[in-house]
This record gives C-alpha cells, sequence and structure tokens, in this order.
C-alpha cells in the first residue's frame, strides 16, 4: 500500500513532464552539433567515427520506432534523445513519442511504488542483492569495453609505428 502522501496521477505527470523537459533538453544538445563535439572529443568517452556511424544508422533504420520503443527500456530510455537530435528527427513527432514512452514508464513505476509502499521492507532484502549483482555486471561490461578500446587503440598505434 502506498503511504498517500502524493495523489497518483500527479506523481505520473510529474515523471512525465520531468521526463520530457530533460528530453528536449538533451535533443536540442544533439541538433545542436552534438555529432562534431563527439567527432573531436568522442575519444576521451571512447566514441569514435564508427560508433557514431553505428548510431545513426541503428537510428535511421528504425526511426522513430526507436524513440517510442526505448522510452520502457532501462537504460537505454536515458540516452535515446541524443541519436534523435542528431539524427535530425523530427521534433514533434519525437515529442509525442517520448511523452507516450515516458507516460507508460512512469505510470508502471508509480503504480509499482505504490503497491510495494508498506512493503518496502521486505522487498529491500530481495532487491539490494539483486541490485548489486547488476551493478557489479556493468563495472565489468564497462571494464572490458574500455579494455578492449584501449588494446584497440594501442594496437593501431603500433601498428602507425610499424610502418
Amino acid at each position: 500500500m502506498h503511504q498517500g502522501k502524493f495523489p497518483f496521477w500527479e506523481v505520473v505527470a510529474a515523471g512525465t513532464i520531468g521526463n520530457i523537459i530533460g528530453s528536449m533538453i538533451i535533443f536540442w544538445v544533439g541538433a545542436s552539433g552534438a555529432r562534431i563535439l563527439l567527432e573531436k572529443y568522442g575519444k576521451y568517452l571512447l566514441i569514435n567515427h564508427k560508433h557514431l556511424e553505428q548510431s545513426e544508422n541503428w537510428f535511421r533504420k528504425y526511426g522513430e520506432r526507436t524513440a517510442l520503443i526505448s522510452r520502457v527500456m532501462p537504460f537505454v530510455r536515458t540516452f535515446i534523445s541524443l541519436p534523435a537530435g542528431i539524427s535530425g528527427m523530427n521534433f514533434y513527432k519525437f515529442i509525442i513519442y517520448t511523452a507516450i514512452g515516458c507516460l507508460a514508464w512512469n505510470l508502471g513505476l508509480t503504480f509499482a511504488g505504490y503497491q510495494l509502499g508498506a512493503n518496502w521492507k521486505k522487498v529491500e532484502n530481495f532487491i539490494h542483492p539483486v541490485t548489486y549483482a547488476i551493478i557489479a555486471i556493468i563495472l565489468v561490461l564497462v571494464m572490458v569495453y574500455v579494455w578492449k578500446a584501449f588494446k584497440k587503440r594501442s594496437t593501431g598505434n603500433n601498428q602507425k609505428l610499424d610502418q
């Protein structure tokens, strides 16, 4: 049971509006030259030209559906606004798809929160180990990615020196 401090629909609306505003800002960053910045400074984030091309090709291939579907996918939902802006997606369609996806996401989270409210202490005992496992997996994946990127970069530099 929820604690009753905030009305359900106000929580959903606040979350959705916040998501839309944040997404609009990142879309604008993408549309305003993020591609140029990523081309120039992406190497410091281990992003290269090939990664940018792959991202843009993915977005062009699956287009506007990507903006809608990714809004209900954990982690991915956070980052989809940037490639949408870079690819030049229609801003009004982007907002509509973002609103639909964010509304669905926030409805689900708010409903879960209301249902778990009174039972949170019981659920917390289960969630902590799962959370730590997910964090560990993400950290390992990031370390493998960074290691491969540096290995590839150093191999490329060694080949240049050999020539």
